[in-house]
């Protein structure tokens, strides 16, 4: 007999839902109607061990999707092994592909938010083989060396070791926008943020992190934001608001996977091993 969403569980749920639903500024914005039935495959996939189950951010530059994959995996590690990566790892090699635009005018002509920039085949069929590998064995996935002031960004392939987990989560701005990609995925979660804070986290990220600046940097996330990551927000299971503090985005987060863990039979997976989230 397979196993139900265990009822105590679902009224954890509900309840952490309800709460947040009246708070002053609400962490989630809406719910969709697959999201329960995400939530019993999460229970099935994972008791059973059948496959990994995979769990996709997305939302713009800037929107914390980081963060919240973070969270996610700090959480989950405590009854389970979980395996993460950022999409950006699947941009083409820019450095190959322009080799002689000047780095002056890289920066200012290149827009990098573009998804005709993404190798979705390559990432298809990575997350192919990923659902369809024995939990415990591993693969090579591509590696994106970030640019900055004074360096093309650039790929290196079967860079990164990234092992089959329980759970897998993956990020990106265009997670979403492939719908040949769409079926690998569990749980898609939308991250949604207003563009002052956006801009004002983008500016904070991209200084700490030595990645450039210029206006038609900035420009270019807005112009994508509109013309490609709105558009694929109907497809999320999760719309999350992160305009809300990082503290109760994080409360969010952990109560969820609280109640969720709270399932018997997740408890076969318990052991102190460490975080596999390999970073650029």
């Amino acid at each position: 007999m397979e196993p139900r969403l265990d009822r105590a569980v679902s009224n954890q749920l509900k309840d952490i839902l309800l709460r947040d639903a009246q708070r002053e500024v609400p962490v989630v914005q809406s719910v969709s109607l697959f999201f329960w039935e995400n939530m019993q495959r999460w229970v099935e996939q994972v008791t059973y061990a059948t496959a990994p189950f995979t769990i996709a951010l997305s939302g713009p530059s800037g929107c914390v999707k980081s963060f919240i994959r973070e969270t996610m995996v700090s959480e989950l590690n405590l009854v389970s092994t979980v395996s993460a990566f950022t999409q950006d790892n699947y941009y083409r090699d820019f450095e190959a592909d322009f080799p002689h635009l000047p780095l002056d005018r890289f920066y200012d002509e290149i827009d990098f938010d573009d998804p005709a920039h993404i190798r979705f085949r390559h990432l298809g069929r990575d997350m192919a083989q990923l659902r369809n590998q024995p939990l415990g064995s591993s693969m090579k996935i591509p590696r994106l060396r970030f640019g900055t002031p004074t360096l093309k960004p650039a790929i290196i392939e079967r860079d990164l070791e990234l092992r089959v987990t329980p759970f897998i989560i993956t990020e990106g701005i265009h997670a979403f926008y492939d719908p040949a990609i769409l079926p690998h995925y569990d749980l898609k979660i939308y991250v949604d943020v207003d563009e002052h804070v956006r801009r004002a986290r983008w500016l904070e990220r991209n200084r700490l992190e030595n990645r450039g600046v210029t206006d038609n940097m900035w420009n270019t996330t807005v112009k994508c934001l509109n013309t490609h990551i709105l558009p694929t927000r109907p497809v999320a299971d999760l719309v999350i608001n992160s305009n809300v503090p990082m503290e109760p985005l994080r409360s969010f987060f952990q109560e969820v996977i609280a109640s969720m863990t709270s399932f018997s039979g997740l408890h076969r997976f318990q052991a102190p091993i460490a975080s596999l989230n390999p970073q650029p």
